[in-house]
């Protein structure tokens, strides 16, 4: 008859058994109980000495590793403004994902969308790592949003990042002659904004106005063009929709209905609305552009970035755009390797290579 041997596994089994069974016990009021006490054995501490040699341990399962992918570090929450108001003071945020090398790199400014309501850097993490894995420094920028601001107080947070970037370019190992804007909905209406009024100083305002908040090229994701074209081409209930006082792009030119303040869309103020337009600015000295939008999107019709596609043309700026077929307002289309190699190409040619001979 073989000797049956028990290995210190065994004994746990049997130990939580023996636990099972008394706890179980005691619910149908059995007075015995069982208790393990949990396996320790100091001796077994290395207490500096080891039959493992450096050999043995730096020959198991050896993989010999290629460095194909960049390392990239994030730096979250870093303060780039303080605004003062009313309610006391603002901090405006930004997050940094930095490539590692100590050689300057391309930077793109990121503007997360949010309906003019929102404006959350953490977002669209995908986008943003392949960049950054591309070699560009990714900033994504946190602005000011409505209700509480007021066009044009978001675009010129926006610009003060791009200053405050280039300012402290050393730091974070930023080429601050190569810098790109990029954004999606609402966010892709302020990197539009970046892009054609980077030569209007009124937009320029606060600290570190010795550098410039021009940009050499823009992403545009299923952005807001012009704000009274939001809804174009939709269905006549969504297109009618936006002819409110309550929309979000109509609180941003003309603020909320409150107090003396009776309200009012981006229709019945076409000036206040033409001087927040894209198309107002573009002159053709713009940086070139690269658009994407959803065939299926209902919350900012394909039209507003056809329509701002067109009038870069007709200024001669060059601009590509691209129809996403079954992509709505955002979503993992957009995250897609045939969608994010067309930045990555777009970014290389006008910002990373920009000017090097062929």
């Amino acid at each position: 008859m073989s000797e049956t041997v028990m290995t210190r596994r065994d004994l746990f089994k049997l130990a939580g058994a023996a636990t099972t069974v008394a706890v179980g016990a005691s619910l149908v009021g059995c007075a015995s109980e069982a208790s393990a006490e949990p396996a320790k054995d100091t001796a077994k501490a290395a207490a500096g000495v080891t039959s493992v040699t450096l050999e043995q341990a730096t020959s198991e399962n050896v993989l010999t590793v290629e460095p194909s992918v960049t390392s990239v570090s994030l730096v979250e929450g870093i303060t780039y403004k303080q605004v003062l108001s009313a309610s006391g003071v603002t901090s405006l945020h930004l997050d940094l994902l930095v490539p590692s090398g100590d050689d300057d790199k391309p930077l793109v400014v990121f503007i997360p969308g949010g309906g003019f309501t929102g404006s959350n850097p953490q977002g669209s993490i995908v986008q943003r790592m392949a960049l950054a894995q591309a070699g560009y420094v990714v900033a994504s920028v946190q602005h000011r949003v409505v209700p509480g601001a007021r066009f044009p107080q978001p675009l010129e947070d926006v610009k003060a990042a791009v200053r405050w970037l280039r300012a402290n370019a050393a730091t974070y190992h930023i080429d601050k002659e190569r810098v790109a804007a990029m954004g999606n909905s609402s966010g892709g209406y302020f990197a539009t904004m970046l892009g054609v009024t980077g030569d209007i100083a009124e937009f320029d305002t606060g600290d570190n106005l010795s550098e410039s908040s021009a940009v050499s090229a823009v992403i545009d994701l299923y952005g807001v063009s012009d704000l009274t074209i939001i809804g174009a081409g939709l269905d006549p209930e969504i297109e009618q929709g936006h002819d409110s006082p309550a929309t979000t792009e109509a609180m941003l030119i003309n603020g909320t209905a409150f107090g003396g303040n009776k309200g009012a869309s981006a229709f019945d103020t076409p000036e206040t609305a033409a001087e927040a337009s894209p198309f107002t600015y573009i002159d053709g000295t713009d940086p070139a552009f690269l658009i994407f939008h959803g065939d299926k999107d209902t919350l900012v019709s394909p039209v507003a970035s056809a329509a701002l596609a067109e009038e870069l043309r007709a200024a001669n700026v060059p601009v590509d755009r691209y129809t996403i077929s079954g992509a709505s307002h955002g979503g993992p289309l957009f995250d897609q390797p045939e969608v994010v190699d067309l930045m990555i190409e777009f970014l290389d040619k006008n910002v990373k290579n920009a000017g090097e001979e062929k």
